[in-house]
């Protein structure tokens, strides 16, 4: 008899020891369905409350994974054998949250400038998940294929089976590896635009004092 047995797990650090008999278990390996999906999001935009400087604005950029594994097992009535039937995983990040100081009015040229910059932020850091998203998904791939059914005579060792599993994962040496490397490139990437010039949000500063030259020697009739 095969009974079904679904769960949710987000997080991670679980210490598991069981009496695993890979020979007793090993004829009922199966290869797992697994699903690898981008996270949805959005992009929020608001002018905080809190003085920023020296910025004038910043982007919360998070990364965000979900996993659910679903389970069977089987008794013979002496053992039961868990195997991993399906993953589905969702990875990407969560909303993108853009905060301009409020002391930029709305629809100005700093305001605008502010919000462009932190735009092209986002627009970096989705470059850098469309790089790496199916890098993840083939290694993820990788690891629930060699995850071998586990033997165990206490029915209630199930849910933690099912956590080890979780950790088999998770915590793979090759998968963290490139979600480590993708956050660098991340940090990398910020401080690259951070660092460069600001030419648009200066320019609001050059065409401001260029008008007030046109509007005074306009008045003056010099023009």
């Amino acid at each position: 008899m095969v009974k079904k047995l679904f769960c949710v797990l987000l997080c991670f650090g679980f210490v598991f020891h069981a009496n695993a008999d890979e020979n007793r278990c090993a004829k009922y390996k199966k290869i797992p369905q697994i699903n690898v999906k981008r996270a949805d999001w959005k992009t929020t935009v608001s002018q905080s409350d809190d003085d920023l400087w020296p910025r004038a604005g910043y982007v919360k950029i998070e990364p965000f994974s979900s996993f659910l594994p679903g389970v069977s097992y089987t008794f013979d009535g002496r053992y039961y054998c868990v195997l991993l039937e399906s993953v589905n995983v969702e990875i990407g990040f969560n909303d993108f949250n853009i905060f301009v100081d409020k002391k930029y009015e709305k629809d100005s040229c700093e305001y605008n400038a502010v919000l462009n910059h932190e735009n092209h932020h986002i627009n970096d850091a989705v470059a850098a998940f469309d790089v790496v998203f199916p890098k993840i998904e083939i290694a993820l791939r990788d690891i629930v294929n060699n995850i071998e059914p586990v033997y165990t005579q206490n029915v209630d060792e199930i849910p933690v089976i099912v956590e080890n599993m979780q950790n088999k994962i998770v915590k793979d040496e090759s998968l963290k590896k490139l979600v480590d490397d993708f956050k660098e490139q991340l940090q990398s990437d910020a401080h690259d635009l951070d660092d460069a010039p600001t030419d648009e949000f200066n320019k609001c500063t050059a065409d401001r004092v260029k008008k007030a030259f046109e509007k005074y020697n306009k008045k003056k009739g010099l023009l």
